[in-house]
């Protein structure tokens, strides 16, 4: 019976995410896993490893699309995964029969300290959090702004361990005072996020003060090992859809004229070389004096096709920086081509590289032959996150740009916007741009969508993505889906959003401090039963 509370929590856990979405099912996960938690005879949490490696496949098995050798990394990866499950609840357990602490405290506590190891360690991965259910849905959410999505996913278990635990009083014929306290004490905090995300929602007001952004979506799908007949492909598809925003066919004419047009992650093939020595592209393997001259003959046709759009635009492409031999550094980087401006020197490069996607861990140990190299073309590091300055009108603004899975980090966001703000040169505008065409428009493209709708709300910034093959949107800084491209369509996204609609947030003062707490506490949890059983088996 216990573990079928279990795979129960697991399943509404899994149904209650995109794109199933039976979103509310989400505060039924802490009802069933609370029973667990609480039982008196002890679990196997083999099984509880088991019920969690199922759950992951079935939520991630979007990773093994790019090619039949990623199987293994998914594997891998709920493998690991899983593991937090078994902290989570190995820690409320202990909680719960060694300290005698209620579930209703135990739970949100150890819930948020195991999803911040997972945000953190190996790079971090925060797909599938349960906050994210509740995506769609505002009112619920705005309390992100104050302690990050963790505080969001820690209100849900809380409430739903509420209930639970006055479930079980009711099926035990038991009468708690204390657990109806922390049920009572739960109901408040629960109406007190949904009157603060009322609060939030209701005084919105558009600022006079907007951008009109077009955000381009494909819908291509892309392989490991592409041809240069798919990546011609798929330029060709963007440089139509830039071509469309400007004429604004398709588009009302109220719409304002375009102040910015946003291709996708690395669809323009055509590389930017930089040069950090002096020596020449042929001391560089792969490269000659002709190749060189062929690409910046290139970049100078991309320049005159901005000029004409008479629009910036901001481009996906690899930067190779010459410094040492043998190899250029490639970088994934997104560019912005003014077309009044000459100069190219804003870029940000990415930071956070994607495992066996753009590096392989321990690779200048392993053979130039060996297959995951083959198949990955590795990519160099950012140094540190760039404000764009974008020109609009009589004045300058600054975008803060992040690339493909940077966006599902909330501390890489907050950490890049403080920074930034440090230099005197804050960021008005979040802009992600992604090419999910590797995930062939499966469920990965509405988890991603998730996490851009609470990087919005923890930074009270818009937040647009574009998006090869999967979802282009437009996101104001309440977390409200403003304007969203259809799936496996390819079209231009456009709207307005507000360059003063921000504020300084709550969450930008304290950050993280809530989660590492909890984290602590779920490892000093840990630590003290396993000194405790270290020191009976002693004696």
């Amino acid at each position: 019976m216990i573990y079928f509370l279990f795979i129960a929590g697991a399943f509404f856990y899994w149904i209650s995410l995109p794109p199933i979405g039976f979103c509310f099912l989400a505060f039924l996960v802490p009802v069933f896993w609370s029973f667990v938690i609480e039982h008196p005879k002890p679990i196997r949490f083999r099984n509880i490893y088991l019920g969690a490696f199922f759950f992951w496949i079935a939520s991630i098995w979007w990773i093994a699309c790019p090619h039949p050798l990623t199987t293994l990394g998914l594997l891998a990866l709920a493998g690991y995964l899983s593991v937090y499950w078994l902290i989570f609840f190995t820690a409320s357990r202990i909680a719960v029969h060694s300290f005698r602490v209620p579930v209703v405290w135990t739970t949100p506590v150890c819930w948020i300290g195991c999803e911040y190891l997972r945000n953190h360690i190996l790079g971090g991965f925060s797909f599938c959090s349960l906050e994210h259910a509740l995506y769609r849905q505002p009112l619920l959410i705005q309390i992100a702004d104050l302690g990050g999505g963790y505080l969001v996913g820690g209100m849900m278990m809380m409430m739903g361990s509420a209930v639970g635990s006055g479930l079980g009083d009711w099926w035990t014929n038991r009468i708690s005072v204390n657990r109806y306290v922390c049920c009572c004490f739960a109901g408040i905090i629960f109406f007190a996020a949904i009157g603060y995300g009322y609060v939030q929602t209701s005084g919105f007001r558009i600022n006079q003060s907007n951008l009109t952004i077009a955000a381009l979506q494909g819908n291509i799908p892309v392989r490991l090992n592409g041809d240069s007949e798919q990546t011609e492909k798929t330029f060709k598809q963007f440089i139509d859809l830039a071509n469309q925003s400007v004429q604004n066919v398709s588009f009302p004419t109220e719409i304002k004229p375009l102040d910015l047009i946003i291709f996708p992650e690395t669809v323009c093939p055509i590389p930017l070389l930089k040069y950090n020595t002096d020596l020449k592209p042929t001391a560089f393997k792969g490269w000659t004096d002709e190749a060189v001259e062929y690409w910046n003959d290139q970049f100078g046709e991309l320049r005159i096709f901005v000029k004409q759009l008479g629009v910036p635009v901001l481009a996906g492409l690899s930067t190779f920086v010459f410094e040492a031999p043998p190899e250029p550094k490639r970088l994934n980087s997104a560019l912005l081509i003014d077309p009044q401006n000459d100069r190219i020197d804003s870029r940000y490069d990415k930071i956070q590289l994607v495992m066996f996607g753009e590096y392989i861990p321990f690779s200048q140990y392993l053979p130039n032959d060996f297959f995951l190299k083959t198949l990955c073309q590795e990519a160099g590091r950012g140094t540190q996150p760039v404000a764009i300055p974008l020109r609009v009108k009589d004045r300058s603004l600054f975008l803060s740009v992040n690339i493909c899975f940077e966006s599902t980090l909330p501390h890489f966001i907050r950490n890049q916007i403080l920074t930034l703000k440090k230099q005197g040169k804050e960021p008005a505008i979040l802009i992600n741009i992604s090419n999910d065409g590797w995930f062939w428009f499966s469920q990965q493209i509405d988890q991603h969508l998730a996490t851009h709708v609470f990087r919005a709300i923890e930074n009270r910034r818009p937040h647009i993505t574009a998006t090869n093959g999967g979802f282009s949107a437009i996101i104001d800084s309440r977390g409200v889906i403003q304007k969203i491209g259809r799936r496996r369509e390819a079209e231009v996204v456009i709207g307005s959003v507000s360059a003063m609609d921000y504020t300084t947030p709550i969450y930008h003062h304290i950050g993280d401090i809530p989660a590492i707490v909890c984290m602590l506490t779920v490892v000093v949890l840990i630590l003290s039963e396993w000194y405790k059983k270290r020191f009976e088996k002693q004696n």
